[in-house]
């Protein structure tokens, strides 16, 4: 199954029923007596499996990568009863490349088993979870990828992505869930693997018709510039290039994603490779829009954190009495910055950490409160924080609106937001990355009235 490498395939395998699934993807279920089928309840056996590659419904054959005190973790050898969500795998490297890890699932299933995972991490709040419309395409929708490359030991390359649970790096000539701008550009660099350092990561970016790529800790030199500049074309149309101190485009670096797709949509927003973005386009559209009606801006003093260059705040500017976006990569938010100039956007945008400026914050308006009416963020994985999110709620806005690609670190930062006065209103999940157990999750929360009227 997908990701087992040399050593596990030789350990010996036990079945396990699965009746559940996890967050991160993982199968959840407990191993069984062979003789009879039933579950088996002597300790140590009575130990919840985390099992890779397996479904709810199903029995499996497992093999065992690791055993902890109150939970067994594992890979799926054989499949011994199915479940209807069960598909053959489209990529032919799906039981050894680690990039998608839920090729085996059937598409139309995707988003309700991520449904289901945010659910089980939000069980301790009173809210049903709801689940978006599914992705429109699970194949060929990917327009942002981190491909890594190494040289091996007998001088061959490899570019493509890491094998499961490992540092390998499986050579992928071609990935079913690029879109088509972003494999051809994939395919043109492939050859100048050998101008470039031993190792590394190249990062990619498509906007549907054409790709710029990012390099990472590569120094140029005249023969790789010449290189690079040789492999442009109608597609692939420009190299970020970036090592040291040393910054370069060549060729067109930044691409124009998420324009307007009718009258009233966002305007677009303007990236290199190395700035954040969603990994479809399609689905992004439909996030902005439910956040921005979550976030109900309308002549509202409206606070973004973690802005990047603008997903959320292009569509919040447009209605709201003035936002005021923080992001702490520079760049992000020298694009955002670029985007309020170009098209007058009623937006303040600044470089700093969200967490320190929620800090001083919290310590300069605990009296006032009410600076801001809504409150939009989107941190990273690792979620806003316990005292982050204390200050924020110290401040009490009116309604948060929080997007998380993480159910574990949201349920924690929610627990603080519900402690403190909001009550969390709804919850719905998108399917950004089909294929993948990644979700995207967006939690209303509301602060109730007795609260609000302190």
């Amino acid at each position: 199954m997908s990701g087992v490498n040399a050593v596990e395939q030789e350990a010996p395998t036990e079945p396990v029923r699965i009746f559940g699934v996890a967050h991160g993807g993982a199968g959840v279920g407990r191993r069984i007596n062979e003789a009879d089928g039933a579950t088996v309840g002597e300790h140590p056996e009575t130990r919840t499996w985390l099992v890779d590659g397996a479904l709810p419904g199903e029995i499996v054959q497992v093999r065992r990568t690791q055993t902890e005190k109150r939970l067994i973790r594992g890979v799926t050898a054989t499949v011994a009863m199915a479940s209807e969500q069960r598909v053959s795998p489209p990529c032919p490297l799906s039981e050894t490349c680690g990039g998608c890890n839920w090729q085996h699932v059937a598409p139309a299933a995707q988003l309700e088993l991520k449904r289901q995972i945010v659910q089980g991490q939000l069980r301790r709040f009173d809210v049903e979870v709801e689940a978006a419309a599914p992705s429109p395409s699970a194949l060929g929708y990917r327009r942002r990828a981190r491909l890594h490359y190494e040289q091996t030991e007998d001088g061959q390359w490899r570019l493509g992505f890491r094998r499961a649970r490992s540092h390998e790096i499986v050579d992928v000539p071609r990935c079913a869930v690029l879109d088509a701008p972003l494999q051809h550009a994939a395919e043109r660099v492939r050859g100048l693997l050998p101008l470039l350092p031993a190792r590394g990561e190249i990062l990619g970016l498509s906007d549907g018709e054409r790709a710029a790529l990012g390099l990472p800790g590569v120094r140029l030199t005249d023969a790789l510039t010449a290189a690079l500049a040789g492999v442009l074309d109608d597609v692939l149309v420009g190299f970020s290039v970036r090592g040291g101190r040393q910054r370069q485009a060549i060729g067109r670096a930044k691409l124009e994603i998420d324009g307007p797709q009718r009258d009233g949509e966002p305007v677009p927003i303007l990236v290199s490779p190395f700035v954040f973005t969603q990994a479809q386009g399609a689905v992004n559209r439909a996030l902005v829009r439910y956040v921005t009606a979550q976030a109900e801006p309308a002549g509202a003093r409206v606070l973004e954190l973690y802005a990047g260059a603008g997903n959320f705040t292009r569509a919040l500017a447009g209605t709201a009495k003035r936002v005021w976006a923080i992001d702490e990569s520079r760049e992000a938010i020298a694009c955002l910055q670029g985007l309020v100039e170009r098209f007058g956007l009623p937006v303040t945008a600044r470089n700093g950490k969200s967490e320190g400026f929620l800090g001083k914050l919290a310590r300069a308006d605990r009296a006032r409160g009410h600076d801001y009416d809504v409150v939009v963020l989107d941190p990273p994985r690792r979620g806003l924080g316990r005292q982050p999110a204390r200050w924020l709620a110290s401040t009490r806005p009116a309604r948060v609106v929080y997007v998380s690609c993480d159910p574990a670190t949201l349920a924690r930062d929610l627990e603080v937001f519900v402690k403190s006065g909001y009550t969390l209103e709804r919850v719905r999940v998108f399917d950004l990355m089909p294929m993948t157990s990644e979700v995207e999750i967006v939690a209303t929360l509301r602060r109730r009235k007795k609260e609000a009227g302190a």
